[in-house]
């Protein structure tokens, strides 16, 4: 018997998923210094940038109410005037020594770039369930599994107290993301009703975990070693 349309999408997934990139192995076990955590979110911030633009024009696009719905919803959650996601992730940067101002004027990494151009061209030639799958699945259902990797160590580790305002952006992400990342799984396999949009969805979250993989990759190497791409050294 077949495995189904659900469980495919879930294991090509966790092929490459971003909870098991050295990085977080590295975060988990307060390897690192809290700097090295604010770059990675430096570059996170980067990245939902374009992607909160992603939802809204598929959101633009998509004839569903029920899909309209669940994007409007998402995004009102992620830009909620009262307290922005991004301005969660830029206090966090904040309570690690940086100044505010060091979130937008930041390099954008080559991988960080990459992630950015990549979804863009996702949501404006793919079909859109392919399109969400590759958003929903691919990328943001990850996200839940790394908070629950990296809140226990910023208690343990970096002596923040559970609900403190500066790690607020990853606790409540863990009950947010349940939800959300429900909800994309229920639109993509209720949408997805033939075998080629299966197949492209599939596809699509398998691109996404890998270039979610090779932004780590980029953060990594930033971040422990102040590389700012992966051009090799010329011996001398």
């Amino acid at each position: 018997m077949g495995s189904s349309f659900h469980d495919q999408l879930v294991t090509i997934r966790d092929k490459r998923h971003s909870k098991d990139h050295p990085f977080f192995e590295l975060w988990a076990r307060g390897e690192l210094t809290k700097k090295q955590t604010a770059i990675y979110c430096i570059q996170h911030y980067h990245y939902v940038g374009d992607y909160l633009n992603w939802m809204a024009y598929e959101a633009s696009q998509i004839p569903y109410r029920d899909v309209k719905t669940y994007l409007f919803e998402n995004l009102g959650d992620e830009e909620n005037p009262e307290d922005r996601h991004l301005d969660m992730l830029t206090d966090y940067v904040v309570a690690c020594g940086l100044k505010r101002e060091s979130v937008e004027q930041a390099v954008v990494l080559a991988g960080t770039e990459a992630l950015q151009n990549w979804g863009w061209r996702m949501v404006y030639q793919q079909p859109w369930q392919a399109a969400l799958a590759g958003m929903f699945i691919g990328l943001e259902s990850q996200f839940l599994d790394i908070c629950k990797k990296v809140v226990p160590a910023l208690h343990r580790h970096y002596g923040y107290q559970p609900s403190a305002r500066e790690i607020r952006f990853f606790e409540e992400h863990i009950g947010a993301d349940e939800i959300h990342g429900a909800k994309g799984f229920a639109m993509v396999e209720k949408y997805c009703t033939t075998t080629d949009l299966q197949q492209q969805a599939l596809k699509a979250v398998e691109e996404a975990a890998i270039r979610r993989w090779r932004f780590m990759n980029g953060i990594y190497w930033f971040a422990l070693h102040g590389r700012e791409d992966d051009t090799p050294p010329i011996s001398s």
